[in-house]
């Protein structure tokens, strides 16, 4: 993974952290898309071009992911409260657990998660670290891995199992 030299990426991050009000809310988004996928744990190498943008000390049962594009802007205090394999939410289990910081491929701090950005985050998983997000393979970027987790809220996971 290599920062992108492509000037309008830097506008678009440069917009993204000036602006004043939020693109997309949460209560603006279909229940059936309110939920971030964790792609994979961040790799060694690729921990190195973005460690500036990620706070140097962690708090235990914390992982550093890869998160697919976000479905709204969502605040750090944005509470998850189960992980499921991609596609398959009646496999879920419930974990308390929260972004508390965000980063993307320039290494700079992120505010909350933007809405439509694919970021890198660090999670904070209050009840430790569930074993769906453990067995998650280490990858150097996005869309390395195909068998992604995902992460919601109650709501949302009680919606997502009644249509599948």
């Amino acid at each position: 993974m290599t920062e992108l030299a492509v000037p309008s990426c830097a506008l678009a991050l440069d917009r993204y952290t000036t602006r004043n009000s939020p693109m997309q809310s949460e209560a603006d988004t279909p229940i059936e898309q309110r939920y971030l996928c964790l792609e994979g744990k961040v790799s060694p190498t690729s921990m190195e071009l973005v460690k500036s943008g990620l706070p140097s000390k962690r708090l235990p049962d914390t992982e550093v992911v890869f998160v697919g594009f976000a479905y709204a802007d969502l605040p750090f205090t944005k509470q998850f409260d189960v992980v499921f394999p991609q596609g398959r939410p009646q496999d879920g289990v419930r974990c308390e657990c929260r972004v508390i910081a965000a980063t993307q491929q320039f290494s700079k701090p992120f505010p909350e998660i933007p809405s439509g950005w694919k970021t890198i985050c660090l999670v904070h998983f209050a009840t430790g670290i569930p074993q769906l997000v453990q067995q998650l393979p280490v990858v150097d970027a996005w869309h390395q891995n195909n068998e992604w987790v995902c992460v919601c809220d109650e709501a949302t996971w009680e919606h997502l199992k009644k249509a599948t």
